[in-house]
């Protein structure tokens, strides 16, 4: 397929669309004013006190935090309640994510959202278990009719915990448009609680806009404070000023803090004013799913990855179909080009209105002023470097590698590197690296890519998949066979290769012997697999299918031992990975 029209062959020339798109897949949203929204109409969905371990639209990898997370003692249990009456519409049990849902659409056009359930309750409680056990599943995602499961107001729905993808024993509480999905901050409903404490502002940091910025004397980033090591100690300074050549931007590291706990929760609103007036404001009172993925063009992506910090940016990048920073001009960015002296202003807001400043002294110098230094280079002198126009199709065909992707896949024009390596010990074929060099975000929507299907060998094609490489670890990915080729949508640049699995899942007792008597309010199962992954699984207990949970955060099988009568049985566990690899074991045990 190499130099087909719209492809990029052994020549490295780039394919794209004739015409510009516009994103196919915008949605509408619908504008929030709090001011109008119903202040009285949900109530708090547990009886404890409102205490907050993480707030609306917090940054998290990848995902704005959809609604908030309220706190429950540490202890799973605590009865949960509908915030208002109507009817249960959508019911999702998963081993990852939220955990265990409940969704409960209202009369007035709104829908609230529970999730990391520990277990349902009542009439919910008997409809999960009964669809459970009559489509032999553990995870499912059903929607109901109006007429279903109806509930009043305080009703008990549920009992929080720790399940799917959860840290620690909480409820995860949504409130959203139910046209939509919407999801709005729950604090605008009225949901009220105690925060005297003003955000905590904990770095600033300055950005060159391109090559010829200098910041401090040089073309690199700069940090208002910084440590630096003096003798055997480190020495903490926060600078009062800077000079600056050139065009620029800022990014602002801050955390909020809910009382009793001292964790870092996300801030309502930040406020960036030069001289002022104001320049830009970041501020997230509701979004949509499809945009979730933007939040890592609004932050320092490359300074997540290597500290973990999360830096909220001044500048828009054109891509992002729905900004959360308003600029007042230049997209955020700024430049004086005179020799005065300025003020950068920060002003960082939480939801009670508690705000914390931080000012910063900007010299403007000519860039003419100044000793140019380049940024360093990205990428190598063999690898292909390749421009693409955000807003068109684009596609590399080359060396057996594939990848397509759809206008919008990239947040601004971008030069797509690409480059070959030669194969890694115990994978197969090359490694295919990819990724753009001027803004190295995660793309904004997954692209399709295909690698070559391993020849002469003697594994069958059923057990090769793609992997990603980050190092020396390998993390699959989701891979069919189509046409000959290996297949997958991704949501990461970086390095691709293809390995193999071809050894079955393990599956052994973790908190029971065999033969010898069940004690446990549970029999747990350790479920791993080296790299594909467990992909079905299921549990007989003499011969019959038992509902048995599956928690992957602690690589866990957990059955309710109450379903054990008293007696000897016999446990057989049957598990596959997703290259199809199975593992069948069986057990006595005996109540």
């Amino acid at each position: 397929m190499a130099g087909e029209p719209g492809t990029t062959g052994l020549s490295g020339k780039s394919g794209v669309s004739d015409t510009p798109s516009t994103p196919e897949d915008t949605v509408r949203q619908h504008p929030v004013d709090e001011s109008s929204l119903p202040k009285d109409y949900f109530a708090h969905p547990m009886k404890l006190p409102v205490s907050l371990s993480a707030s609306f639209a917090e940054i998290r990898p990848n995902h704005f935090h959809g609604g908030i997370d309220l706190r429950v003692g540490g202890k799973v249990g605590e009865p949960v309640y509908a915030a208002a009456e109507g009817y249960v519409s959508r019911i999702k049990v998963s081993p990852w994510g939220g955990g265990k849902h409940v969704y409960i659409t209202h009369p007035n056009g709104f829908r609230t959202v529970y999730m990391h359930l520990d277990h349902y309750a009542g009439e919910l409680a008997q409809l999960v278990e009964s669809y459970q056990y009559s489509h032999r599943v553990f995870a499912f995602d059903i929607d109901l009719p109006a007429d279903s499961i109806s509930v009043e107001k305080g009703q008990l729905i549920g009992y929080a915990g720790n399940t799917g993808s959860s840290g620690g024993p909480h409820l995860h509480y949504e409130i959203r448009f139910a046209d939509n999905d919407q999801p709005i901050n729950p604090f605008y409903f009225g949901l009220d609680f105690t925060d005297p404490v003003p955000p905590t502002i904990v770095n600033v940091k300055l950005y060159p806009a391109g090559p010829a910025t200098m910041i401090d004397g040089a073309a690199q980033e700069w940090f208002q404070t910084s440590r630096r090591k003096v003798g055997k100690q480190y020495l903490t300074t926060t600078a009062d000023s800077v000079s600056v050549a050139g065009r620029f931007y800022a990014g602002i590291y801050t955390y909020d803090v809910s009382e009793p706990s001292k964790g870092r929760n996300g801030v309502e609103r930040v406020e960036l004013y030069v001289d002022g007036s104001i320049h830009s404001v970041y501020s997230v009172p509701t979004y949509i799913y499809e945009e979730t993925r933007s939040i890592n063009a609004h932050i320092d992506y490359a300074q997540y990855l290597k500290s973990k910090e999360y830096y909220i940016l001044s500048r828009q990048l054109p891509g992002v179909r729905y900004p959360k920073v308003v600029a007042a001009r230049d997209s955020g960015y700024i430049c004086f080009n005179d020799s005065a002296l300025h003020t950068l202003e920060y002003r960082v807001f939480d939801y009670k209105g508690n705000c914390t400043k931080r000012t910063l002294s900007v010299r403007s110098l000519p860039a003419n002023q100044t000793e140019h230094t380049s940024l360093p280079a990205v990428g190598n002198l063999e690898d292909k470097a390749m421009s693409v126009d955000f807003r068109r199709a684009f596609t590399i065909d080359s060396a057996g590698f594939r990848a397509e992707m759809k206008p919008h896949t990239l947040y601004a024009d971008d030069n797509m590197v690409f480059r070959v390596s030669s194969r890694g010990a115990g994978f197969f074929g090359s490694r295919y690296t990819v990724y753009p060099s001027r803004h190295n975000l995660p793309p904004n929507i997954p692209y399709n890519i295909q690698l070559p299907l391993p020849k002469g060998t003697r594994i069958p094609a059923s057990k090769f998949l793609i992997v990603a490489l980050n190092g020396k670890k390998a993390s699959a990915v989701a891979t069919r066979i189509d046409g000959g080729v290996l297949c997958a949508e991704v949501k990461t640049f970086g390095t691709f290769t293809v390995a193999a699995d071809t050894v079955a899942p393990d599956v052994k007792p973790s908190n029971f012997a065999p033969s010898a008597a069940v004690t446990a309010k549970e029999l747990r199962l350790k479920v791993t697999d080296n790299l594909a992954g467990i992909d079905t699984y299921n549990c007989y207990l003499d011969g019959r299918w038992i509902l048995a949970e599956y928690d992957p955060k602690n690589n866990a099988l957990i059955i309710d031992a109450k379903r054990l009568k008293k007696g000897v049985h016999e446990l057989k566990v049957e598990v596959s990975d997703a290259v199809g690899n199975n593992a069948q074991k069986k057990w006595t045990v005996t109540r």
